[in-house]
Parts: C-alpha cells; structure tokens; sequence
C-alpha cells in the first residue's frame, strides 16, 4: 500500500503514486479503490484529529473561565470582608468618646476590679514554678463552664470555642490541668469538654512575631474566640527586641480586632533592682512592646513550688486589684486568695478599735513596707474608700482645726469589734 501523507497544515492528502497498472484492468480498479480508501482514512483521521484539538481548547478555556471566575470571587469576598471590617472598627467622634460602658466589659472581674477586659491581652507573668500555669488553668476551667469564678472574681464563659497552645512543655502543663479537671466528665460531660476545648501541644506552626497574621489564622481554624498562649517565648523568637515585640503585639491586636480574646503567660526578668521581687512593669522580660500592648498584667511571685505566691497587678484596665497573696493546693491544682491577718487592712483597723488607721499606715499593712510610697498611699486610700462602701469601715476626714497631729490626718474606723462582725462580709470577700 502507498505511504499517504498529509501535506502540513492543509485538509487534502499528498497526491498519489502513478497507478502502475493498465486502466481497464482488474488490478488497476483494484488498485485505485484501495488507494481512495487510504486518502479517506487519512482525511478522517484529520477530521478526527482537528476535533480532539478543538475539544481540548474549548476545555481549556472553561477550565480557565472557571478558575477566574472563582479567583474573581474569592477577590471579591476578601475586599467585602475587609470593608465590613474597616466598617466595624470605624466610629464617629461621639460615639466612640461619649457613648461609654461606666466600666469595662469585664470577662475576669466585677465593677472596678477587674483583672481581664473584654478586647484586651491579660498577660500572667512570674519566675518558674509560682503557679502561671495553675492560674491559666483555672481560669480555662471557667470559660468553658466548669466554674464560675477564679480568686473570687467572677468569669465570663466563652461564645465559641477554646484554643489552648501548649508550646511550653506541653507534657508538664498536661499534667498539671489534667487535675483541674478531674471532676469535668461530671459537670460538664465528656463530649461537651471534648467540643468546646482544643490543645496545640508543641511549637506554633510558624513563628508568631514573623507572621502576625498565624495567630489569628488558627483560631479561626479552630473556630476559637479565646486563646491562652503558653507561653511567649515560645510563640515568638527572640522577644528581647523590639521588631520581635512589636511583631507580636501586632498578631495580638489582629486577634483582638477580630474579636479573639487571649490569655498570655510570660516569664519575668531573674530579679528586681534591688535583687528582689520586680516591683513594677520593668521587672517584665522583654521588649516593652509585649507589656505596652496588653491591657493588663498580673505578676505572680515566690520560690518555685511556694505554696503562698505574692499576686501583684501591675497594669490595670480600672483599678488595682489587690496585691494578694495567692495559696495553691498542689493536690487539685486549684488556688484561693490566702488571708494574712499581717496584711489585712480591715483587720488592722478592727485591731485599732479607738485610733483607727491612716492611708499611710494602710499602705504600711497593705504593701508589706516601713516606707511606702506615695503611689502606695494612693492605692491604700483607694482600697479604703472600697471597703467603706463594703460597709466595713467608717471614714472620719481630717479634723479642720488646723493644729495638726496624729487626728489631722483622714482616718478609717472599724464598723464594730470584731465580736459583733461574725455574720459580716470580709474585706476580700470580693476575692474569694
């Protein structure tokens, strides 16, 4: 049989090989049948072959008209979303400085004492081993409804869901929740625990300063809107400079912006000034960006394995809560405030049943100090005024006399002995 080709890029086939039999002849009609049956074969596999082609573009463009059509819509979606929320964060000048909540909306705390607001980081900073981590678990057994409050201050649940990141040796704080919540199959139920709270055991998936957006990312996976980060230092490399810290503080306003609330354990420097207990902000590790952003900090201070820990509030949404002292039961992981006759103000007063007491001496009893400080002062008086309004203590101003002494200066009364008092509220009760 000839060798058919097609000439390129026409619909005819090359022109055949002379016909090398007589016309007329059997052979030669034989011949030329079979030699028009190849040029049909040929054409048709053209025919076939133009088809296949036209069918593969077509499908390659409603493939293509499909991806852009998605792309197009993922566009439009994220510009929506990005819109709403430039929309959400937007405020006229009124409503933004005059239509105010009298306090916080508080989800760990009640009036003015308030240790963790609503759209702010509460940071719990403290050496190794003064209970960071058992503070951080009470207060996760409250927000997924086990208990109602952590310290005596009352907690608010969660809407959603719970992330957890254990990137601090996840085992050890497994251990250490694991006995908060032994009595979690029975008040809340197995499956309820097991829908409403997730662990990241281990490191994040990405360095948290390097990528702000990470945070945010995984609580909406998780389908999260509260994160506790344990710790810092492992969400983020390097937090003694400043890019690191404002890296960080950027992942958290994005979360809070979205309506994520967090919980953040960190460490503190090795020792005050002094070489003692760090006794203000500074005494925080890191860059000043990582306290700069939160909205409040609580210091926990001891001895690793201290039953008793100081609990101090550095930075405050409202008022100073406290300084406390915290006792932790190392059976069930759980914590109370610890009443320390030396450094309860209302039982000094009842102690100076005729003289009363000063804010100064206050400060003395309140802060653990021969000389306190003027801030100290202020924050006694404050504390003062507080359990006046408990109904604990009678305020006597100033006599006006001008002749100064001991009775010039603004005093604080016991309400009664401390025999008549049994039935009555205890200054801290507001802490239990």
């Amino acid at each position: 049989m000839t060798d058919i080709d097609l000439w390129e890029g026409m619909d005819t086939v090359a022109p055949p090989e002379p016909n090398p039999f007589n016309p007329g002849t059997p052979e030669h009609e034989a011949w030329q049948r079979q030699e028009d049956q190849a040029r049909a074969d040929v054409l048709a596999a053209r025919r076939r072959q133009r088809h296949d082609e036209e069918t593969e573009r077509q499908y390659t463009l409603i493939r293509a008209r499909h991806a852009a059509e998605q792309q197009w819509a993922e566009e439009q979606a994220a510009a929506a979303k990005a819109a709403a929320d430039d929309a959400a964060r937007i405020h006229d000048g009124a409503t933004f400085l005059l239509d105010l909540p009298p306090t916080p909306p508080a989800l760990w705390g009640k009036g003015e004492d308030i240790l963790w607001a609503r759209g702010e980081a509460l940071m719990i900073a403290g050496p190794q081993g003064v209970g960071k981590t058992a503070i951080a678990g009470q207060l996760l057994r409250a927000v997924v409804g086990i208990t109602g409050d952590v310290l005596g201050l009352p907690v608010e649940p969660c809407e959603r869901r719970v992330l957890y990141l254990a990137m601090d040796r996840p085992e050890q704080a497994r251990r250490n929740l694991a006995r908060m919540f032994t009595d979690a199959e029975q008040e809340i139920g197995r499956d309820y625990l097991a829908e409403i709270l997730r662990f990241w055991a281990g490191p994040p998936p990405a360095d948290v300063a390097a990528d702000p957006a990470g945070l945010l990312r995984l609580a909406r996976q998780h389908d999260a809107d509260v994160v506790f980060v344990d710790s810092l230092k492992d969400a983020a490399v390097g937090l003694s400079k400043d890019e690191v810290g404002a890296g960080y503080n950027r992942a958290r306003q994005l979360a809070l912006a979205e309506g994520i609330q967090l919980v953040e354990l960190h460490h503190t420097v090795k020792n005050g000034a002094d070489g003692g207990k760090p006794n203000n902000i500074n005494g925080i590790y890191g860059s000043t960006w990582l306290t700069s952003g939160a909205g409040s900090v609580v210091l926990l201070w001891g001895e690793p394995g201290d039953p008793v820990v100081d609990f101090v509030h550095l930075k405050q949404p409202m008022t100073e809560v406290g300084p406390l002292k915290v006792i932790h039961n190392r059976e069930t992981g759980l914590s109370a405030v610890y009443h320390d006759e030396d450094t309860d103000v209302a039982a000094l007063a009842r102690k100076c049943a005729t003289t009363g007491v000063s804010a100064a001496e206050a400060a003395r009893c309140q802060f653990s100090t021969e000389k306190p400080t003027k801030a100290q002062v202020e924050k006694a008086r404050r504390n003062l005024h507080r359990l006046v309004d408990a109904g604990l203590l009678v305020f006597k101003p100033a006599s006006e006399d001008g002749k100064g002494g001991r009775g010039n200066a603004d005093r604080w009364f016991a309400v009664a002995p401390a025999s008549w008092t049994d039935g009555m509220e205890d200054p801290d009760d507001r802490y239990r």
